[in-house]
């Protein structure tokens, strides 16, 4: 099995891993289920038992699809349901198969190549890198008043944003950059997170003290879920049903069971919760307070803060680089000026700090390309860090006040919307 730089297999897990024939079943299951990303990769292995590769026949995604058709054994029929298990009975690797397996990995990427598109460089796989970062502009979409956040689903080409100031979201197909769908939700809504294996897309509603749960399959509003004081952003963990929601107004976070949407947990944390990421694998969901200059280190297990850690001033957003065990926090700054602190999420230290654009507020990490997007709201640019130096190797112009940032981590796309354009920028690899 391919080297691994986490303790966790699906977290650490890249292209290699999922077409490592000597990959356990059982983690090519929760590979598929958890990292949509990875899916074309899974498809293509060898060793993909046919439960799995009927169920990702059924998700409708062309790449994985072309993948599954270049297997050597065409999978029966797709059966519904979620990624069956592994035979109780690992199968053994024959015993024919040559252990070469840079050349076999080799030979199948280049395949993967192929069907999946322009977005995997073969060079950069060499190097330990999928793809370039996102570099230029490519196009300007039109969505609603006051576009305040973003969410990609990967798995059905699909972007969401929430837009602030006529209470709608925007349904955004990628591989066309247009918008397919508008649909009602609560009062200034904020943030939106998507489940895809459930086909569900959650959105807070800052002035309703709500979250709207949204049929992605539908875009339909199937539920209402009571929270805290002004909802601001919310984080999905998909694997155990869960969604953190953080509330501004009340100092605290409200832990959504999304199995039966009801509340199910309130931890308190600092003055002015905003921003949320979720590191599954690791069972720890991250918190920026605005006006504590902290951010909160909760265990999702025992829903606890299990620690404080002091960041720049008025933290925004937070993303995590899960292979890396890092997390970029983007200090706003309270007018102009910025940065963002770099954390070890091993140690809970802050490790460095970059210098970037004026009004950082929200960042978001493509792991393939080892860069984080980090988007200045007083400057109208993005920051593009490379998360292997820590340091800023590009800025992009964007539309006017830029407050969020979103990739897609199938194709590496950023998207940022621009609050007061009414726009969203596409930015891609050139």
């Amino acid at each position: 099995m391919s080297e691994q730089t986490g303790s966790d297999p699906v977290t650490a897990a890249d292209p290699r891993v999922a077409l490592d024939p000597g990959t356990p079943p059982a983690v090519l299951a929760q590979i598929a289920q958890a990292r949509p990303e990875l899916r074309v990769f899974v498809a293509m292995n060898p060793s993909t038992y046919p439960g799995l590769a009927q169920w990702l026949a059924t998700l409708g995604d062309p790449a994985v699809n072309a993948a599954l058709a270049s297997r050597a054994a065409t999978p029966a029929a797709p059966l519904p349901g979620p990624p069956p298990p592994p035979p109780a009975e690992t199968t053994p690797a024959p015993v024919s198969r040559p252990r070469r397996p840079g050349l076999v990995v080799a030979m199948v990427l280049a395949g993967v190549l192929v069907l999946a598109g322009g977005g995997f460089l073969a060079h950069r796989l060499a190097a330990g890198s999928s793809r370039a970062p996102a570099s230029v502009v490519t196009a300007t979409i039109h969505v609603g008043t006051n576009p305040s956040t973003m969410a990609v689903d990967a798995a059905s080409h699909t972007a969401y944003v929430t837009n602030g100031g006529d209470g709608t979201v925007s349904v955004i197909d990628t591989r066309t950059n247009t918008v397919t769908a508008k649909i009602t939700v609560g009062k200034s809504p904020m943030g939106v997170a998507v489940d895809a294996a459930s086909h569900t897309a959650y959105v807070t509603n800052d002035h309703d003290g709500t979250v709207s749960v949204i049929d992605t399959r539908t875009n339909t509003v199937t539920a209402t879920i009571k929270v805290g004081a002004n909802p601001y952003r919310v984080g999905v963990d998909a694997a155990s049903h869960t969604a953190y929601v953080a509330n501004h107004g009340a100092g605290t976070v409200s832990v959504i069971d999304t199995r039966t949407n009801t509340v199910t947990a309130t931890i308190t944390v600092g003055t002015h919760p905003f921003g949320v990421a979720v590191a599954a694998a690791a069972h720890t969901a991250y918190v920026t307070n605005q006006d504590d200059g902290t951010v909160s280190v909760i265990d999702t297990r025992t829903n606890t803060v299990t620690a404080t850690i002091t960041v720049g001033t008025k933290p925004d957003g937070v993303a995590v680089d899960t292979a890396s065990h890092t997390a970029y926090v983007t200090n706003a700054g309270g007018g102009k000026g910025g940065n963002v602190s770099v954390i070890d999420t091993r140690s809970n230290t802050v490790t460095a700090t970059i210098t970037i654009g004026s009004g950082p507020v929200a960042g978001a990490v493509d792991e393939a390309s080892h860069t984080a997007y980090v988007t200045n709201y007083i400057d109208g640019t993005v920051s593009v860090i490379d998360t292997r130096t820590n340091t800023v190797t590009a800025t992009i112009t964007v539309g006017t006040k830029p407050i969020d940032v979103a990739v897609d981590p199938a194709t590496g796309t950023v998207y940022v919307p621009n609050y007061d354009d009414r726009t969203v920028s596409v930015i891609s690899a050139r």
